[in-house]
């Protein structure tokens, strides 16, 4: 039983060590566009062979894009989604809380919760 209480405690302190905290910033809402492709590949409703009924197609895909800005710097960022995934609520305008680490932001909703983007392009005012 000491064995495995050390073993735990030992894993919770490797994982608190390697856990990085994200830095969030405050910005500005500037920009949100929503893509989406002019033609869907999928299945066909029916299948060839009995005419039965498939399951229900793949859901649409859309480019969420959307641009945040600070006194220094300007963020474009991008999520590839489904046409049925929550968005981000965005008024243009409005204060942000953001997390930049690498390649990844995370956008913090109206409600707290956090949403993952990509980075796209990152520009010096």
């Amino acid at each position: 039983m000491r064995q495995v209480r050390a073993i735990a405690m030992a894993l919770c302190l490797v994982v608190s060590v390697f856990a990085a905290e994200l830095v969030w910033q405050s910005g500005t809402w500037r920009d949100m566009e929503i893509k989406r492709p002019k033609v869907v590949f999928g299945v066909a409703p029916n299948d060839p062979a009995t005419g039965a009924p498939r399951k229900a197609p793949p859901a649409s895909q859309e480019i969420r894009t959307y641009v945040i800005e600070t006194d220094t710097t300007r963020f474009e960022l991008r999520e590839n989604s489904t046409v049925d995934s929550p968005r981000i609520d965005v008024l243009v305008g409005e204060p942000v809380q953001f997390a930049v680490e690498k390649k990844s932001v995370w956008v913090k909703d109206q409600n707290g919760h956090e949403h993952k983007l990509s980075l796209v392009k990152q520009t010096k005012k």
